[in-house]
């Protein structure tokens, strides 16, 4: 819990810097927003404000495509009838209202967002940059692959979510917590419960379902069992890597930048040097002293010895005055001018820099190795054919988007661009393999452009070095399942269910019994062969024991005089018998209530709950109809 503490308390800056793009245009697009539209155009009206069909579909779109991917995590388990359609429909129509009611709410509190402010959020954002920087054409890209039709709207659509961040703030940063409420929170953090429980199985095995219940059940819910929604996509696609077979490489353009990249080798040369400082800025003083240590080296004492003895500079002495190999440039003018002047173990005369007057000795020399032109030809070439595919890459997706917005189908495009057209499905909204498991691909598809008025999609980047345009060949609509169907699933659903009833109603009657003391917890026990396992002391944070069984058994009622009984569902329709013995909290609970995580915790949580009113009163005021 207090990692969730940490969490819950995180800034909302952070929230909306990393949500308000992405999100924001996943689940709306400006054109839907601002259009006006017919009835049968509209999902829901808040205020006069329409949210439309389009926008709707988008959106369950969307987040039905989220539920699949962490459905499928599940494995072998996954089954896509765990999604329930309608559930979803109305949770993702619930949040583009709530969104709407908001909006009007942050205008009518007259909350503003300058140009400065959205400026920064599109400088700083990363979809945006290249090599760390902001670039208009990268903006261009992402924004148009958003469905949206302007820079405009997208700075529109900015500013309102930025809006809603200051409503959402101006309750969620003022709030505070309590003594009272620290302390509380204190103690129930730490509080430990010793209890025993008894599992009771849903005999799925030994229930009946008769045909009657099947076809009852078939009749009262027809829209459960409709066939899903799927198209037949046509692709086109251009890879990058597809144009370097034909990319040629000039021969005069090969030369010339093999000229470019030997001009950078450079000859090094490895110097030592002592330094004689000048102090009191007598310079007379310390070259006299120069030209005395010159004239040792002359009668043929060891440089390196020497520098150990008498030189100023802390950084070399150590090492006999060596200062490694150095290119030409590096130093003092005057300095470097001295240095490349020397032969191989020659010692410059006194030499004046701004760091004091040095004796240099060139210690080594390396000549630069310029590799061949031939030895560099491949790499040369690689960086040759690279520019030339990025400059191909762009003129033929440029004239593939431009030949789909005027072609009626693919096959124009397919035969001026000599490629082949795919075929994809059929699929469902929750997208499938390969290239259909882009989500790009499957919202393109899904649109209203593409789906309904049956035009060849705008160009997609399917990421830096992909593109795509896409149509629909054929719209398969939901129809109806017969029952001959779907009779097997229907039937085990109803037996499932019946079993969880049948284990709920003799668990309860059980729980009730042991309250009462009508029956004994041990004769339960033997009842059902098996015997209570204890937990004793288990705090909220146990890993050892089923997080669901563990959430309900903190909420039971403190015991008084014995026990308290209850029972809780398991997962997999059974069910838990609990006994709980006792409750306890440490008295060193009490002294971490002054802990500031504490703090930030309540206070976030009561800044939601102030937010979570704010939201239920404008919704409750408002004028809101659903199509």
């Amino acid at each position: 819990m207090l990692q969730n503490m940490r969490d819950k308390a995180q800034s909302w800056v952070a929230k909306v810097i990393v949500g308000v793009i992405v999100l924001v245009f996943a689940l709306t697009g400006w054109e839907s927003i601002s259009r006006f539209t017919s009835n049968d155009d509209k999902a829901a009206e808040v205020n006069g404000t329409v949210i439309s069909t389009a926008e709707f579909e988008q959106a369950v779109s969307l987040q039905r495509r989220q539920l699949t991917q962490q459905l499928q995590q599940l494995g072998e388990q996954f089954d896509p009838d765990m999604i329930d359609e309608q559930l979803l429909r109305d949770s993702v129509l619930q949040g583009l209202i709530q969104r709407a009611v908001l909006l009007e709410g942050a205008r009518d509190a007259d909350l503003r967002v300058s140009e400065q402010m959205v400026d920064q959020m599109l400088l700083n954002t990363p979809d945006f940059q290249v090599n760390g920087q902001f670039d208009a054409n990268r903006f261009d890209i992402v924004i148009r692959n958003m469905g949206l039709s302007s820079r405009m709207a997208f700075r529109d659509l900015v500013r309102q979510e930025l809006m809603l961040a200051q409503l959402r703030n101006a309750y969620q940063a003022t709030a505070f917590a309590t003594p009272a409420e620290r302390q509380m929170l204190a103690r129930l953090e730490n509080q430990s419960r010793d209890f025993a429980v008894l599992e009771l199985d849903a005999d799925a095995a030994g229930v009946e379902v008769i045909e009657a219940e099947v076809e009852e059940y078939y009749n009262d819910n027809l829209a459960d069992f409709l066939s899903p929604e799927q198209v037949i996509l046509e692709t086109l696609t251009l890879s990058r890597s597809d144009f370097f077979d034909d990319a040629q490489v000039d021969e005069a353009a090969l030369e010339s930048l093999y000229l470019r990249e030997t001009e950078n080798l450079t000859e090094q040369r490895r110097a030592a040097h002592i330094l004689i400082e000048i102090e009191d800025g007598d310079e007379a003083a310390a070259r006299e002293q120069a030209e005395a240590i010159k004239a040792r080296l002359d009668a043929g004492e060891d440089f390196a010895e020497l520098a150990r003895e008498v030189s100023d500079d802390p950084g070399t002495v150590n090492n006999g005055g060596d200062m490694g190999y150095v290119e030409h440039g590096s130093f003092d003018p005057a300095f470097d001018d001295a240095l490349f002047a020397l032969q191989e173990n020659q010692v410059s005369e006194p030499v004046r820099s701004r760091f004091g007057i040095h004796l240099i000795k060139l210690t080594d020399l390396q000549s630069p190795e310029v590799p061949s032109l031939e030895s560099m030809r491949p790499t040369l070439e690689q960086e040759l054919k690279t520019e030339a595919v990025e400059r191909r890459f762009v003129e033929v997706a440029q004239e593939l988007a431009n030949l789909a917005y005027e072609s009626e189908d693919l096959a124009e495009p397919a035969r001026v661009l000599n490629t082949e057209i795919e075929t994809l499905g059929p699929l469902e909204r929750s997208g499938g393999e390969g290239l259909a498991a882009n989500p790009k691909i499957i919202a393109a598809g899904f649109s209203e452009e593409v789906l309904v008025d049956r035009r060849n999609s705008q160009l997609i980047e399917l990421d830096a070095d992909t593109v795509a345009v896409v149509r629909v060949k054929e719209h398969l609509r939901p129809e109806q399942r017969p029952l001959e169907e779907v009779r097997a699933e229907i039937a085990d659903l109803l037996q499932f269910r019946k079993a969880t009833e049948q284990a709920a109603a003799q668990a309860e009657n059980w729980v009730k019994q042991l309250g009462q003391g009508e029956l004994d917890s041990s004769t339960l026990a033997t009842e059902l062969d098996q015997q209570w396992l204890i937990h004793e002391a288990a705090s909220r944070s146990d890993r050892d024991i089923a997080q669901a069984l563990l959430r309900n058994v903190f909420t039971m009622p403190k015991p008084d005089a014995g026990p308290r009984y209850a029972h809780f569902r398991q997962p997999d329709g059974g069910q838990w018998i609990v006994e709980l013995r006792g409750v306890s909290t440490p008295k060193e609970a009490l002294a971490e209530a002054d802990s500031p995580m504490y703090d930030e915790y309540i206070a976030g949580q009561t800044g939601e709950q102030d937010f979570a009113g704010v939201q239920q009163h404008l919704q409750s005021e408002a004028d809101i109809e659903r199509f």
